[in-house]
């Protein structure tokens, strides 16, 4: 699976569970390595999106050790991640509210 396809099924999976997500469409002219998706529901996580065997760059990895360094919720997502139900986990646990879907 494809970076932009796991992008994708996130985002689609955000809207459909009501969290706001944010991506950076068009990161050249942002800092370099900003997280992809930005998503908030009851706390606010911040994950990097990369194919199976791509690999952070520096100011990713950077940029991931400063958030958790924060206090942030800060990890990398995979194709595996999506098809082991993990993220869908993630993302349902993060719109949970005391047993009810988060509604903004």
């Amino acid at each position: 699976m494809p970076e932009r396809e796991l992008q994708e099924n996130v985002r689609q999976l955000c809207a459909g569970l009501g969290l706001y997500h944010y991506h950076p469409h068009n990161s050249t002219r942002s800092e370099p390595g900003w997280p992809d998706s930005a998503i908030i529901g009851r706390r606010m996580i911040f994950r990097e999106l990369k194919s199976e065997c791509g690999k952070l760059t520096p100011e990713q990895a950077e940029v991931g050790r400063k958030l958790k360094a924060a206090g942030e919720n800060w990890r990398v997502w995979r194709p595996s991640d999506w098809l082991s139900r993990q993220i869908e986990k993630e993302l349902t646990e993060l719109a949970a509210v005391q047993g009810e879907l988060f509604t903004a």
